[in-house]
């Protein structure tokens, strides 16, 4: 079968890309930059150069919409957020090859986290107080008086873009400004102040048929970058039924097929999970569950051909993965805290060399390229960190410029 495989600056596209040629597949990957990492892997057959996401959404649709159409493909596979995109021309796409795409107004109900909030309280799921201001003038007011501490968040965004915890008044009203002028937010999409609920996040990931979980993998994180909290780069599989309960009356309500996945902050103090974001795609943790016995890849072929694939196994509790570049980061950052928790800090950093022969994301001695070529990248890119006011996060992840209908 021949698979197009797109969303390569994902970590989870590698491992797809992988997985799709050690069973046999043909592997096509596209994208709209020319260095994006996974389309370097060994098991891809050829390269496809689309117009950049970030900069004309519309072109690098028509572009993807034309090469489905040719006919050349049994399977599409998308990696990351573009799934939002295409899902507005859905009925090309699923006419022109195999794939597993909700409609748009599902997947926003997951990546839009005000949307996310009403449904968890539709369904009796807890979720952090949240104040979503719809001008500047409603966020000056919010941020005079809203209860501290809080987290601002952006409300269509992932990796922890635009991502603050703020605990004092003159804080927030920098922090807010920053957020929404570094990430060019309209008046209509402002950042969310959001309750600050303090205990450690539970992240999941779901493969799902028509509103039925048939594999799934729940994971802390080890280590986060930023360090204060953010995307995983050392996580650790384990059980949490209450996430799970509470994952599960989501994806029924909303009849899903596909990948999708959560992250809840269980509460100190009363062990109460509180729902704080939504994913509508794949996620790096498809990694970690291949790993701890649940192949989640062949199973999706299956549902998107229209099969019905049995229940795969139940994830093994204490499988690590991680994020290697993200991962060196975490550590090069613990020198810094040194200074400040000397003895703190080398037990960590202990703790980091422990894990040196944990799975890697991305890098593979068997398909080296794709490592070597993020670190190009990044390298390439180092200017933008150094001498602008640019997220880290945004380096690879392009929030929402995409999220709408291009045509309109």
């Amino acid at each position: 079968m021949r698979v197009l495989v797109t969303g390569l600056f994902e970590p989870a596209a590698v491992h797809v890309v992988r997985r799709l040629g050690e069973l046999g597949h043909e592997v096509y990957a596209a994208e709209g930059h020319r260095l994006a990492y996974a389309g370097f892997s060994r098991y891809v057959t050829r390269r496809i150069a689309l117009p950049n996401m970030r900069h004309a959404p519309r072109e690098y649709a028509d572009a993807l919409l034309r090469e489905l159409e040719s006919g050349r493909y049994d399977f599409y596979f998308p990696s990351y957020e573009e799934i939002i995109l295409m899902s507005h021309d859905r009925d090309r796409v699923v006419s022109a090859t195999k794939t597993s795409m909700m409609d748009t107004e599902t997947l926003m109900t997951l990546h839009d986290k005000t949307r996310l909030g009403a449904l968890a309280a539709e369904l009796g799921i807890d979720s952090p107080q949240t104040l979503t201001p719809r001008s500047l003038a409603e966020a000056t007011d919010a941020i005079a008086s809203v209860k501290l501490p809080v987290v601002i968040k952006m409300r269509k965004t992932s990796g922890a873009a635009g991502f603050r915890k703020v605990y004092d008044r003159a804080s927030l009203a920098k922090e807010y400004e920053e957020v929404v002028r570094a990430n060019e937010l309209a008046d209509d999409d402002l950042p969310m102040i959001q309750e600050l609920i303090e205990g450690p996040t539970t992240c999941t990931l779901h493969l799902c048929d028509r509103g039925d979980v048939i594999g799934e993998v729940m994971y802390q994180g080890v280590r986060t970058m930023p360090r204060t909290g953010g995307t995983t780069v050392c996580r650790e599989s384990m059980a949490d039924p209450a996430c799970q309960a509470a994952a599960a009356k989501i994806v029924k309500r909303l009849g899903f097929s596909g990948f999708c996945g959560f992250d809840f902050v269980i509460q100190e103090g009363t062990g109460r999970p509180f729902l704080v974001d939504g994913n509508c795609r794949i996620t790096p943790a498809v990694a970690m569950a291949y790993h701890g016995g649940c192949d989640m890849v062949p199973a999706w072929l299956q549902i998107a051909a229209g099969d019905r694939p049995a229940k795969l196994p139940t994830t093994r509790v204490g499988t690590r993965t991680k994020m290697g570049f993200g991962d060196f980061v975490w550590l090069l950052q613990s020198y810094f805290g040194s200074f400040k928790d000397w003895s703190g800090e080398r037990r960590l950093r202990k703790l980091w060399w422990a894990d040196r022969g944990v799975p890697d994301d991305i890098a593979s001695r068997k398909d080296p390229v794709p490592i070597v070529m993020l670190w190009v990248y990044i390298l390439a890119n180092l200017w933008k960190l150094i001498f602008t006011d640019l997220d880290s996060a945004q380096l690879f992840i392009f929030h929402n410029q995409y999220v709408g209908d291009p045509r309109s």
